[in-house]
């Protein structure tokens, strides 16, 4: 219960960190979603309510950020956790090269999806950013996500803890 209780105030601080302290750190170039990669991570190793949730709230709190086509993200992750959870289930997904390929599949088919909705509905013409940003951003991702798994790992295991006593 502690979980659904406290995810709303961590998902609000990882979307800000992730939207202010990263676009600093990489001088406004690319962007390293690491939301995104929670997501992958959750649909990998949490069950369909805690991880279903986690991702509406990441992808609800981006779209609020963001301001861009409403319901994007939200629709992104979910898509994209269901997909994982899906993936997991077929296949032993534990490899690091695995975890960086799936990463970067995941993170350049939002790149992708993202110029194909401005172009049909906001009429838009951002396929020029294929290459010049999502490209990079899933190259960067997808590299390091393995670090990042086992960030989440670790907080998990303190989580799943504390659950436990």
């Amino acid at each position: 219960m502690i979980y659904y209780l406290l995810l709303p105030v961590f998902s609000l601080l990882l979307i800000v960190f992730q939207t202010t302290v990263l676009d600093l750190f990489f001088l406004g170039k690319i962007g390293l979603e690491v939301s995104l990669i929670l997501v992958v991570y959750a649909g990998f190793h949490l069950d369909i309510m805690k991880g279903g949730v986690l991702s509406l709230i990441l992808g609800f709190f981006l779209d609020c950020v963001t301001g861009g086509v409403t319901g994007f993200f939200t629709f992104i992750y979910v898509a994209v956790f269901f997909l994982s959870k899906i993936v997991s289930l077929r296949i032993y997904a534990e490899g690091i090269a695995f975890i960086m390929c799936f990463t970067f599949i995941c993170i350049f088919s939002e790149g992708i999806i993202t110029v194909l909705i401005y172009k049909f509905i906001c009429g838009a013409d951002m396929s020029y950013n294929i290459l010049r940003v999502f490209l990079p951003q899933a190259l960067v991702a997808g590299v390091l996500s393995p670090a990042f798994f086992a960030i989440f790992e670790r907080l998990e295991v303190l989580l799943n803890v504390e659950g436990r006593k």
